[in-house]
């Protein structure tokens, strides 16, 4: 079987090879980076200027659902390129917490790398699947759970856009400023 290469976009338009996370990233937020950080903004949200500090990440993409990329700038072992991470719990109650509050937090927040069901080729997989078995009329979806009950309500904050994955490229919507 043939394996794709995936590429990560930037809305700059900038193109870098996209990998899955063979580790995981422990991001340190202080203060001041909640003083900077938009709100609702996937590129320059508290865990991602928290990630910017660091002097070999170029960027960084906090989704507001489990997925989390990270631009790594050239070294002398590695080219640019992009890593896959997934965001856990405890780190999506910090980025939410800080959306709906705009409070300041002092933490550390650990981004993980993905499981084997959580890479983004098994979940492309898992999807042609379900569609495929949702066209032919064998699954229809339904809505698990007691609505509002275990989703954080967000007071009004819009959700960040979701990176949008098509032919192998993660490319990051532009978003208009947020008032």
């Amino acid at each position: 079987m043939k394996k794709t290469k995936r590429y990560y976009v930037t809305p700059e338009g900038n193109k870098f090879p996209l990998f899955e996370a063979p580790y995981d990233y422990v991001i340190p937020v202080y203060k001041k980076d909640c003083k900077r950080a938009v709100i609702a903004d996937p590129n320059g949200c508290l865990i991602a200027l928290g990630a910017q500090r660091d002097p070999l990440v170029l960027g960084a993409y906090i989704g507001s659902g489990k997925d989390a990329y990270i631009v790594f700038r050239e070294s002398e072992q590695r080219y640019a390129h992009a890593l896959h991470f997934t965001i856990s719990a405890s780190a999506a109650r910090v980025r939410d917490w800080f959306d709906t509050h705009k409070g300041e937090v002092k933490t550390t927040v650990k981004l993980s790398a993905p499981t084997a069901g959580r890479t983004l080729s098994h979940r492309s997989k898992l999807n042609k699947a379900r569609y495929k078995r949702i066209k032919a009329g064998e699954h229809t979806p339904k809505r698990r759970g007691k609505p509002n009950r275990t989703r954080i309500v967000r007071l009004g904050v819009k959700h960040r856009p979701h990176a949008v994955i098509e032919k192998n490229e993660v490319t990051i919507p532009v978003r208009e400023a947020v008032a």
